[in-house]
């Protein structure tokens, strides 16, 4: 018979799953060096235990950069310790909803839209426009 203390004991142990999940990191960011091409490696519904998932993030760690954006739901980002890996988590309901590694030179998240970029050009511009009083304000209706 085994007692719960022991089965808790093994549930908890790290299978080498992480591992492997950095072999295939490595493997990507081979490519990804070679060829520009990005990817990401999604661990939602991974059979990750917590051990697995503690030893990956220990790791990786945390490189200089990161952010936390608010739209939908937070999501944090940040770049590992190595260069050209990063980490997305979005959140929902307080809880992890996508865990990812993504492999590229900046995560698609924090790259700004080109149709936004245009808004946002007409907007600022306005904005000058209007701080330099070369337009009028616009007239509520």
């Amino acid at each position: 018979m085994t007692s719960p203390c022991a089965s808790t004991a093994i549930a908890e142990e790290d299978s080498g799953f992480a591992d492997a999940l950095l072999w295939e990191a490595i493997a990507r960011l081979t490519d990804f060096a070679a060829s520009g091409e990005s990817s990401s490696i999604d661990l939602g519904g991974l059979p990750m235990s917590n051990r697995d998932r503690e030893s990956l993030d220990d790791f990786l760690g945390r490189g200089e950069v990161s952010a936390t954006i608010e739209v939908a739901g937070r999501t944090e980002v940040w770049e590992t310790r190595f260069s050209a890996v990063w980490r997305v988590r979005h959140f929902g309901d307080g809880k992890i909803a996508t865990d990812l590694i993504e492999i590229t030179s900046c995560p698609r998240i924090l790259s700004a839209d080109r149709r936004d970029a245009e808004v946002a050009a007409r907007r600022m511009g306005e904005a000058l426009e209007l701080k330099n009083g070369i337009a009028e304000a616009p007239h509520e209706t």
